[in-house]
């Protein structure tokens, strides 16, 4: 049992270490997502209209039986206005962590056709939240 008035230390300030996962799986509205990342501001709204990208689509990602992650398609223009259009698939993990492979689709089609093979390349997530819950795992 802990002691009144002391404070809880976490080896860093992560969502992982605070126990906290952000369960991006359980989006049901593009509004939402900007709130579950950490670290970046890719979501936010200032970035997204300064790249002038946009949500397309996102749906949750099943591995190993469980759903964990959240799969978004993302259109941006390249650099100048007026250019066309470019889709991308990121990842966010379940504690926030957005992960970019860097591929992207000239066309929305060829994004959403693509989605499941993108997905699987995927490395499993580095943030520190996922290497705890392997490490826990594995125990």
């Amino acid at each position: 049992m802990r002691a009144r008035n002391t404070e809880t230390r976490f080896a860093c300030s992560c969502n992982g270490c605070r126990n906290y996962p952000t369960h991006p799986a359980q989006i049901w509205h593009q509004d939402q997502i900007p709130s579950k990342e950490q670290g970046t501001f890719f979501f936010r709204k200032d970035t997204m209209k300064f790249f002038s990208s946009r949500i397309v689509d996102f749906k949750p990602v099943n591995r190993g039986g469980e759903i964990d992650s959240l799969s978004v398609i993302v259109s941006s223009r390249h650099g100048y206005e007026g250019a066309s259009r470019y889709y991308e698939i990121v990842v966010l993990c379940p504690y926030g962590t957005i992960h970019r492979e860097g591929k992207s689709f000239e066309s929305l089609r060829l994004a959403r056709k693509n989605w499941e093979s993108v997905i699987s390349d995927f490395a499993p997530c580095s943030c520190h939240g996922c290497e705890l819950d392997r490490e826990e795992a594995s125990k």
